[in-house]
């Protein structure tokens, strides 16, 4: 009997026993679950701010695009009367249109009473490498601004001034062709300061409507008013430096329209196209565009990329129209010497 008893009591004692190291387990585990959860969420939640973090960076940390932020002197936009703005770049092969609703930044500045004086500040964002090139310092690139209107139903007027004896005005424009300085990360221009482009557009826009007043029974292309008329503009690109590269971009840009082709070098250099070594890039566009039809005066863009050149990766230069009745050229690389 009493061996009985002492075999329940120790039964019973290892039961009791058992109860707690597994109640001490289920503690623990209870703890590490909750522990490895807990980090799995703060995990996450780091990762997501790490990802919004570096939203414009690569796995290195390295930032992918160049920022070009674009200051707008309004005063000489005259805020109050218009509608829009159009703002166009071309940086390292690539071209970017953004716009800007100057109703909101006059509401804005109606709201909270602040002064016109300060600028307004427009980034306009370029991937700093592609299939094409890498932007380095001291690329060139171009950034342009035009002033638009809205009809009465409230959509982007289309401007219908063309070369005529009524036509008094020529839209509000202003343009830049800058370099990037000690940084490929952003840089900066400023539109609408001295107004010496839109001075230089407007003069030769004036003269040629002399021209049609004093020629109006001819029929020339340089003052016809057919919104369904071409102009025509050749990009001529040297690369008597640069016969070894593959592919090139080109732009060409006009009136806030732009236009971008790829050149295969080799192919071109392999046809004879290449004359006096320099190979033409032909661009054709509607004379009608959203910001109105291009005139004489207007001024156009011709840019050029490729990270195989020996020196600056991107090259812009730019012209102004002054007769629609032939092919417009300008050189990207050389500057005038073409």
């Amino acid at each position: 009997m009493l061996v009985i008893m002492s075999q329940l009591k120790l039964s019973s004692f290892l039961i009791l026993f058992a109860m707690i190291v597994l109640f001490s387990i289920g503690m623990i585990t209870g703890e590490n679950i909750k522990s490895v959860f807990g980090q799995t969420y703060k995990d996450e939640t780091n990762n997501q701010m790490q990802k919004s973090k570096n939203k414009n960076n690569n796995d290195d940390g390295k930032e992918l695009t160049t920022v070009i932020k674009v200051k707008i002197i309004k005063q000489n936009i005259d805020l109050a009367n218009h509608d829009h703005l159009k703002i166009v770049g071309y940086l390292n092969g690539e071209g970017q249109t953004k716009y800007i609703d100057l109703k909101e930044i006059k509401e804005e500045e109606e709201k909270s009473k602040n002064s016109t004086i300060n600028p307004l500040t427009v980034n306009v964002n370029f991937n700093k490498s592609n299939d094409i090139s890498s932007t380095m310092i001291d690329d060139e690139y171009y950034i342009c601004a035009y002033v638009l209107d809205d009809d009465n139903d409230g959509n982007i007027k289309e401007n219908p001034t063309f070369l005529s004896p009524s036509s008094t005005t020529l839209p509000l424009y202003d343009c830049d062709e800058g370099n990037i300085g000690l940084s490929t990360s952003k840089d900066t221009v400023t539109l609408f300061s001295t107004m010496k482009k839109y001075g230089e557009s407007k003069a030769t826009y004036t003269s040629s409507k002399t021209f049609y007043s004093t020629n109006q029974q001819k029929n020339i292309k340089n003052i016809s008013s057919d919104p369904d008329e071409e102009v025509k503009i050749t990009i001529n690109v040297p690369i008597s430096d640069a016969k070894d590269i593959h592919d090139m971009n080109v732009v060409s840009m006009v009136k806030g329209e732009y236009q971008i082709k790829t050149i295969d070098v080799q192919k071109e250099l392999k046809n004879g196209n290449n004359k006096n070594d320099k190979i033409p890039v032909p661009f054709t566009f509607e004379r009608q565009t959203e910001v109105g039809p291009i005139q004489p005066g207007d001024l156009f863009f011709g840019c050029v990329t490729s990270d195989e050149f020996p020196d600056q990766n991107s090259d812009c230069e730019k012209r102004m129209l002054k007769d629609l009745d032939v092919i417009n050229t300008v050189c990207a690389r050389k500057d005038s010497s073409c």
